[in-house]
């Protein structure tokens, strides 16, 4: 069982400001401008009004959290006519308080209490609530469910015939077993058969081998049925058609492959088809042998050359004399050292999806794959860009939420995208979020060791780091607690101020690199406890010094909390610092070489849990 967490709350007791009152009497000749209102170094609140009178009134919703270490200020700004001389004269009033002066007004009734503030001729009534009211404003939901409520899981009809590396091409770009998904469509009862695997059931698949119309399981027939149904998450959102690369003079199609791309204009209306011509590896072979089989390394580009030759020769051409140059196609592999292939796969099936179907299949399409590290973060930033990482300096969606609030939403959007098999929901756990909070508390670097990411690359300094932590210590010891909140910022009203800024961007960039980290520490994509823990502490010695020291550096500076000219630069910060911390999609292969067997962290091991050392 998994130990609970112990939250250890330092705050002291809170008041919730809900309003404010002045008033001037009759008797006197001077009128309100405007009215501040300071707590502690911040200044909350401002109400001016266009024409000066004897009172002002302002309310605040949800209220404005104050803790009794706050001193408190509220200014009231007055002007008078100098009598004889015509001259308006304007004065300050600054009458100051503390919380501790609203918890011991005798002024209580259901938690609201009322503190009175009296200079000469001038009142000021300050309203509180020992709790928060929030009317109107109801739970804070992630984007991503918004993008999973549309379209829960990415449907894709797979076609080729056996043996063209249907199984293969699946089990690469969607971390789900070759052998049960070539079981599964061997066991399948029709094309409309849904196959959905619980290593990764953000993918339906339907697979066929028969192409000729006017049969039970044609694909015309379950063409036609799907994309009849009113729901986005009903219809087929992408076809893979899957062709072997031709060898010698064999020809590229079969009769019935040529007459579903001949009419697939009305079989599949805007659904994107993408042809993928399978087994690239056995072309370059081919290619290596026969022109350069006496050198022992041919020039990359020369090879390169000769590739493109063939594969026009031999699909571009033929595919274009069918059905002219619209339909998007991909050559590839899923053999060591052809990644890349895979990645321009699913890019170009994102990138139609979007385009002809909607957006939100294509971002459920980035969350299934699992295969490319670089469409795994930039859909990150996407789903993030969209709602809870923009407007973090000036919008109000986060107002009147506990910090935590908004932080769980983030941490929800970043976990889904990244879509890890993680059954017993590690990443969505209590320990790991008061882990990610904990480490953006930690904003004091200087004892971290220097980090070398901007010379070697994020990706270097990390697999160095991991190679350290494994070769040293014979036990994994996380930096921070997993089971004790060390700081009680993570429960105050989320505020507009450069520490609220600060906290909320770590957040973000922090978690963003965990999981780049889990993604090039666990390659089949299952998560588990001891992973994790790695990660972290790989990071901590990695990449934070360098990320929370900027972040730092950057908020000290207040005016760099507003948002000047249009531009958001809190999410322009977050995009810059999650680029600057970034695993390539071409380093990961060597990066994984040189860690070595990842294997045991891939098994989760009951005996270990948070709080214990891994072997």
């Amino acid at each position: 069982m998994s130990p609970s967490i112990l939250t250890t709350d330092i705050r002291p007791t809170q008041f919730f400001i809900t309003s404010i009152n002045v008033n001037l009497l009759e008797s006197s000749r001077r009128q309100v401008e405007y009215v501040e209102l300071r707590v502690g170094s911040r200044t909350l609140a401002v109400r001016h009004v266009s024409i000066p009178s004897k009172s002002l009134s302002e309310a605040f919703t949800p209220g404005i959290e104050v803790s009794d270490y706050e001193q408190c200020l509220v200014s009231v700004h007055c002007c008078h006519r100098v009598i004889g001389i015509g001259i308006q004269k304007k004065t300050v009033v600054d009458l100051a308080f503390a919380p501790q002066d609203i918890a011991l007004s005798p002024n209580a009734v259901n938690g609201k209490r009322t503190l009175r503030l009296v200079d000469g001729k001038l009142q000021v009534v300050v309203s509180a609530s020992e709790t928060l009211y929030r009317p109107e404003i109801g739970k804070l939901v992630p984007f991503s469910d918004s993008i999973l409520h549309a379209c829960p899981r990415f449907r894709l009809l797979v076609m080729g015939k056996d043996g063209v590396g249907k199984s293969s091409l699946i089990a690469r770009a969607f971390k789900i077993r070759s052998l049960r998904f070539y079981e599964a469509c061997q066991r399948q009862a029709g094309i409309d058969t849904e196959l959905i695997f619980q290593e990764n059931d953000k993918v339906v698949l339907h697979s066929s081998r028969n192409l000729v119309p006017g049969t039970d399981n044609s694909v015309e027939g379950f063409l036609a049925r799907r994309q009849s149904m009113p729901e986005l998450k009903d219809r087929v959102h992408a076809v893979w058609l899957c062709l072997g690369i031709p060898s010698a003079n064999e020809p590229l199609f079969d009769e019935d492959t040529k007459r579903f791309i001949e009419r697939r204009k009305r079989l599949l209306g805007d659904t994107p088809l993408v042809i993928i011509f399978t087994k690239l590896d056995l072309l370059v072979g081919k290619i290596e042998y026969e022109y350069f089989g006496d050198q022992d390394d041919p020039e990359p580009w020369y090879l390169e050359e000769y590739l493109r030759n063939e594969l026009e020769k031999a699909c571009i051409q033929p595919l274009q004399e069918l059905a002219g140059t619209d339909i998007p196609n991909v050559a590839i592999s899923v053999q060591e050292g052809y990644e890349s292939t895979i990645e321009q796969l699913l890019e170009v099936t994102a990138t139609k999806v979007d385009r002809h179907v909607a957006n939100e299949a294509a971002m459920a399409a980035l969350m299934a794959q699992r295969a490319s590290i670089s469409l795994k973060l930039s859909n990150s930033i996407s789903v993030g860009k969209k709602r809870h990482w923009r407007g973090l300096a000036f919008g109000s969606k986060f107002l009147g939420y506990v910090l935590k609030e908004c932080l769980d939403v983030i941490h929800t959007d970043i976990v889904s995208c990244w879509n890890f098999e993680d059954p017993n929901r590690y990443l969505i756990s209590d320990q790991f979020k008061t882990l990610m909070l904990n480490m953006v508390a930690n904003t004091d670097t200087r004892d971290l060791p220097e980090s070398d990411e901007e010379e070697v690359g994020f990706g270097v300094s990390v697999a160095s780091a991991i190679i350290g932590i494994r070769g040293t210590a014979v036990r994994v010891v996380l930096p921070i607690a997993a089971n004790i909140m060390l700081v009680g910022w993570a429960y105050d009203l989320y505020q507009y101020s450069g520490t609220v800024l600060s906290q909320c961007i770590a957040y973000i960039v922090d978690l963003t690199a965990i999981m780049q980290i889990l993604f090039l520490l666990t390659p089949q994509g299952h998560m588990t406890i001891p992973a994790i823990k790695l990660a972290i502490t790989a990071y901590s010695m990695a990449g934070i010094n360098e990320v929370h020291s900027r972040i730092k550096d950057h908020y000290e500076n207040p005016h760099n909390v507003l948002t000047l000219g249009g531009r958001d630069q809190a999410l322009d910060m977050i995009v810059r610092l999650i680029k600057e911390t970034s695993i390539k999609s071409e380093e990961l292969v060597s990066l994984r070489a040189r860690l070595g067997d990842l294997g045991k962290l891939q098994r989760d091991d009951p005996k270990y849990g948070w709080d214990d050392d891994d072997e």
